[in-house]
């Protein structure tokens, strides 16, 4: 494997001839006139919205960010984007175009140190679950105070996602549960068919909890059972969490770096085995088993088997199907390969050390050779990208000059093109002699535009078939959102590509539930293969879809769990768009009540009721409207 590093300025971008192999991106989105408060400003200056800088130029509040979202939650094909710290703030992606329509549509905008997605209640839309924890100045709302800080108490947030861009904000778990809250996943845990919390306390004896899903109460909160927490001694803090089923047995584990203490791994024990061979544990006790050191993940760069792990991201960087994991250390990041479930360090290997204040990483195939690339966001000094062709060299000599705070990379295609953009939510540093740090930043990849590179890819999205909550054992459906599914391509070349959607990784933030895959020269995929964390009744094994192609690449595919593929939803005629045209079919359909195939019958059924009514011809006729 070779990893290389390549990030180009906008100098460079507009009369470059460069090679294949590099990968390139452009700060869009922005027209931002820039203030420094002390200090030359940086090279190839730029920010993301203009619109967010007060008259003076001189209030950054509004463009930091400790977490965020890249998101279709309007179910349009596009991504769109949330963040937030002080404040939060959701913007509507318009073919490529953000619009913010926080305000306009009553969306919360309360604080966040962190934020996650996930179809919570299987209506079909992704909800936004935010954590809160944050610094005051007043006695009355005193929670602890320690060098001189006042924390107050915060409540977390719930925002369920009913469509047509309308939110309810749900209060999910008080303040006094869980104060310090500093990371959440969504995760099946139990396999039943919804998705369940895992949450990271900062502090205090009890540091990682799972509370399950037990569905939605008569005042419309959701009801949450703790289930599982862990307790430790060592007196070190728990940071963040990393989710992926690391074991290959069909449910999703748990990694969690930590501070002056061993990192953690735990595996969950609701399935064992492996792939087509797994046993079911009902009620396992534990729930999890935490096996960091036993399989070599613990780190212990520090000495006296310590870390300083502050983010960590799983992706299969060698193809052979095992999840690889990067942990983001402030100190010498970590690279540790997966070889059936234990693992090696081979960041010496790959010189992946990214050595510097490193909150957050992400995976992706950012040049779209059919390799996943790695970058790692830092704090002290710019960002690292290790580009991924196979070999062991490596090569940061193209680094970009935006000393941003970095808290986290968001992997996601925002404008549709097929090449890997990426959102980084950050915090204004002023820490000589570093200099002025930018806040958040929005990367175009513009990689075909500035080089001859001619290679494809796909984009796969999942819809689970579950359309309800019941905590009834290993469900035969998945969540909506398809959480812990596993897609393996193959292209008529004989390479294999995985990905698995994951809802919990870095530094507060996930990546897109779209999954993306660079696939090189590949002119066709062969086959999609599909392990959902649903049950096959005939088997008692963890349910498995075979698609047989050939598919064409550069391409974008909708999969439903015991459907197949489909198109976009409201789209009657299967034209691949959504307009006024098909609000009048599904009147007729409405007014006829036809029997329609399920793949049209998908399409029209715009709130996911398994009934066709005037409820879904309001909804298309807004989506229509403002799309």
């Amino acid at each position: 494997m070779k990893f290389f590093l390549n990030i180009i300025g906008v100098i460079i971008f507009l009369g470059a001839a460069l090679i294949s192999s590099e990968a390139h991106f452009l700060v869009t989105n922005s027209n931002r006139v820039d203030f420094y408060v002390e200090g030359e400003p940086q090279d190839m200056s730029s920010g993301l919205f203009s619109s967010y800088i007060n008259d003076g130029n001189s209030d950054y509040r509004r463009i930091k960010a400790k977490g965020g979202l890249l998101i279709d939650f309007d179910l349009d094909g596009d991504l769109d984007l949330t963040y937030g710290y002080s404040d939060s703030y959701y913007f509507k992606n318009n073919n490529g175009v953000y619009e913010d329509i926080t305000d306009s549509y009553d969306i919360d905008n309360q604080g966040s140190r962190g934020m996650i997605a996930g179809d919570i209640d299987n209506n079909g839309y992704p909800d936004i679950l935010k954590w809160r924890f944050q610094e005051y100045d007043e006695i009355d709302s005193l929670l602890y105070q320690n060098d001189d800080i006042l924390y107050r108490r915060m409540s977390h947030h719930l925002l369920m996602n009913n469509g047509s861009h309308e939110f309810n904000t749900l209060i999910y778990l008080q303040e006094a549960q869980l104060p310090f809250m500093h990371s959440q996943g969504l995760i099946d845990v139990d396999l039943d068919g919804d998705l369940d919390i895992v949450a990271i306390e900062k502090e205090g004896d009890e540091q990682f909890y799972i509370f399950r899903n037990n569905g939605i109460g008569e005042n419309g909160e959701i009801l949450l059972e703790e289930i599982f927490s862990y307790i430790q001694t060592d007196g070190s803090t728990s940071r963040t969490l990393a989710i992926a089923d690391f074991d290959n047995d069909g449910d999703q584990d748990v990694y969690i770096p930590r501070k002056y203490g061993i990192n953690w791994l735990f595996e969950n024990q609701t399935l064992t085995g492996s792939y087509d061979n797994v046993v079911y544990n009902e009620n396992p006790d534990p729930l999890f088993v935490e096996v960091a050191v036993n399989n070599n993940v613990q780190d212990d760069s520090f000495g006296d088997l310590r870390s300083m792990g502050y983010g960590a991201a799983w992706g299969d960087y060698d193809n052979d199907n095992d999840l690889d994991l990067y942990l983001s250390n402030w100190g010498i990041n970590r690279l540790f390969r997966n070889d059936g479930g234990t693992f090696l360090d081979v960041t010496s290997t790959y010189n992946v050390y990214s050595d510097s204040l490193s909150n957050g990483a992400a995976w992706g195939d950012y040049d779209n050779d059919g390799n996943l690339d790695l970058w790692a966001g830092n704090i002290r000094i710019r960002d690292d990208l290790y580009l991924n062709d196979g070999t062991v060299e490596s090569n940061n000599d193209y680094s970009p000059e935006f000393l941003t705070a970095t808290q986290d990379i968001i992997a996601g295609d925002y404008d549709n093109d097929g090449w890997l953009d990426a959102f980084t939510p950050g915090l204004q540093m002023i820490n000589p002699p570093y200099g002025p740090k930018y806040t958040s930043l929005m990367y175009k990849n513009v990689t075909p535009d500035s080089t001859s590179t001619s290679y494809n890819w796909i984009k796969i999205n999942l819809e689970g078939a579950k359309n309800s909550i019941t905590n009834d054992g290993w469900s035969t459906e998945s969540n909506k959102s398809a959480i812990g599914a596993r897609v393996i391509i193959s292209t008529l070349e004989g390479a294999t590509y995985s990905r698995e959607i994951i809802a919990g990784k870095g530094h507060g933030s996930m990546d897109a539930l779209e999954l993306h895959y660079g696939v090189g020269n590949a002119s066709q995929i062969q086959d999609i293969t599909v392990r959902w964390p649903s049950k096959d009744i005939e088997s008692d094994q963890q349910k498995v879809s075979i698609y047989e192609g050939p598919f064409n690449v550069n391409t974008t595919y909708k999969i439903v769990e015991d459907l197949g593929f489909v198109g976009l939803k409201g789209d009657m005629n299967l034209d691949s768009g959504v307009n006024i045209l098909d609000v009048m079919i599904l009147i007729n359909y409405v007014l006829l009540d036809e029997v329609l195939d399920p793949e049209i019958f998908w399409a029209a059924d715009i709130n996911y009721s398994d009934n066709l009514n005037i409820l879904d011809i309001t909804k298309l006729v807004y989506f229509v409207l403002f799309h």
